[in-house]
């Protein structure tokens, strides 16, 4: 039994995960989501108006670089390492409940989609909101473009926020009912970057330059900024 126990322990060792333009992109986005849902909720004009076409911005351009980085950048964060099959995701659904289950490295296949899904509706609601008009205190910076649909524009745009509130809210659930039934906690190493684990029979990952990603970031916020305003 100690054997055993000593055997587990001496296989697991702390192996990088997530690099540092992933994690930088996470936290930021958590700021512009934030930022862009309080100031939704306030009278949208002065220092709330200004809060809310930034923060949209922010989102614009850091979601259009992670599409960017999902196609050439580290292996975890390549759309082609978690996008599975959607009878894959049902498949790993089904081992949630158990706690001895290994998980992937990275997203897992359910995973995979729930991100997908709110980088999509993120930059869609994001979009949106450019061309939205209250007729009175706010105005999107595009909204010119659409005259008198400027008002329905943000109907949509305001029905879209609830609905993504929604799904932020069962994403973060989903990461506090992980921790509780498999025992593994998500949060950390999307902070440090590593994560202790079983090892034997994995193949290593590459990881990306962080040069790289922000050569990519700059085309991609210059272009936003150029496009919007």
């Amino acid at each position: 039994m100690d054997d055993n126990h000593h055997t587990q322990k001496d296989t697991r060792a702390r192996i990088k995960v997530w690099d540092l333009p992933i994690r930088l992109f996470h936290w930021l986005l958590v700021i512009a989501f934030c930022l862009s849902t309080y100031s939704a909720f306030q009278d949208k004009f002065g220092i709330y108006a200004t809060m809310h076409i930034w923060s949209g911005f922010a989102v614009i351009v850091l979601v259009s670089w992670r599409i960017v980085w999902g196609l050439v950048g580290s292996d975890t964060a390549r759309f082609t390492t978690f996008i599975k099959s959607p009878l894959a995701a049902l498949a790993y659904l089904k081992t949630m409940r158990k706690k001895q289950s290994k998980s992937p490295i990275g997203h897992n296949p359910l995973g995979g989609y729930s991100v997908m899904l709110m980088l999509v509706i993120l930059l869609a609601q994001a979009i949106i909101g450019l061309f939205g008009s209250d007729s009175m205190f706010f105005e999107g910076p595009l909204a010119y473009r659409v005259g008198d649909l400027a008002g329905d524009i943000t109907d949509i745009h305001e029905i879209l926020g609830l609905f993504l509130i929604g799904l932020v809210s069962l994403h973060i659930t989903m990461v506090l009912l992980y921790h509780l039934v498999k025992k593994t906690n998500l949060i950390m190493p999307m902070i440090s970057g590593h994560m202790l684990r079983e090892t034997l029979g994995e193949k290593p990952l590459k990881f990306r330059s962080s040069l790289l990603a922000l050569f990519l970031l700059l085309p991609v916020g210059g272009l936003s900024y150029y496009l919007i305003f």
